[in-house]
């Protein structure tokens, strides 16, 4: 069963250290990382909002730090799935009405190897936790070099006899102040839940005192995400990640998600709603994607 609480004491977390960048990792709080820091010239810079507390209730995370988002990223509306012609129901979480960002960031990951630059872990879903009915697992490297380049990438195999939907995404908390990124499509949409498709042509983003979001594709793989003084970020995604959410929270935080489908891509694909991202992964396929967040002076 998934644990009650998530875990990010100091004791059961890892750090990696290169040159003046750290990096907090909770392997047991659903494999999240907590907190990113360089040393630059004018001070220590948080490129994500740091989580400080060391448990929380699975089901209501902090918002903070970057998580992976598998089986699926984003909401499923009403955690209802329409596929293959039948109605599957997902595990809410509490107090929500929609299933959202999968079970991997609700789970307690394994250590399979952890060296002075990189992490390697591991998640292993049993068929049905949750109402999800098939077996997976998902294999996180996370690494830090000495120049400030932080990599993540992800392998989400189907560990079972059916096929299933499959989507990946990232979900990073940043403490900046704007992004650009180009998109060729913004999907309209209703109470941060997907609906219809329509060109796009904005290419640039800033954090506001309100909440909004967006969900784009037709993404590049390219972003550059900005801070007020000093240097910023450029977002660089490997394989099928060409779908972006951005979300803006009051003006607490700037989250810019790379992820392989549309919110909701499951319910839309099945009213016939081209260009969702959705896909199958037949038993033991694999979906592999990555991310490079690197400084820009």
């Amino acid at each position: 069963m998934m644990p009650a609480r998530m875990d990010a004491a100091p004791q059961r977390c890892l750090t990696l250290i290169q040159g003046p960048h750290r990096l907090r990792v909770a392997p047991a709080a659903g494999g999240r990382i907590l907190g990113w820091t360089s040393d630059l010239a004018d001070g220590p810079r948080d490129w994500l909002t740091p989580i400080d507390v060391q448990e929380w209730p699975a089901h209501e995370w902090p918002k903070g730090g970057l998580f992976p988002l598998a089986p699926f990223s984003n909401r499923i509306r009403d955690a209802r799935m329409n596929w293959a012609g039948r109605e599957i129901l997902i595990q809410p979480l509490r107090g929500q009405a929609h299933a959202l960002h999968g079970q991997a960031q609700r789970m307690a990951w394994n250590v399979l190897d952890a060296t002075a630059d990189r992490i390697t872990l591991e998640a292993r879903h049993p068929a049905g936790e949750d109402g999800w009915p098939w077996a997976w697992s998902l294999r996180q490297i996370i690494r830090l070099s000495a120049d400030g380049r932080l990599d993540i990438e992800l392998a989400l195999t189907n560990d079972d006899s059916q096929p299933m939907p499959a989507g990946l995404g990232l979900h990073p908390y940043f403490t900046a102040d704007g992004v650009q990124a180009r998109a060729d499509t913004d999907w309209a949409h209703d109470q941060e839940l997907a609906l219809f498709p329509r060109p796009n042509s904005q290419s640039d983003w800033r954090r506001t005192p309100d909440t909004w979001t967006r969900f784009l594709s037709g993404w590049a793989g390219g972003a550059d995400i900005r801070w007020p003084g000093g240097p910023g970020l450029r977002m660089q995604a490997r394989g099928p990640l060409d779908h972006l959410v951005l979300h803006c929270n009051a003006g607490r935080y700037l989250c810019v998600e790379p992820a392989t489908h549309v919110c909701d891509a499951v319910n839309l694909a099945a009213a016939g709603i081209p260009g969702t991202g959705l896909r199958t992964l037949e038993p033991e396929d694999t979906l592999t994607v990555g991310m490079t967040l690197s400084i820009l002076a």
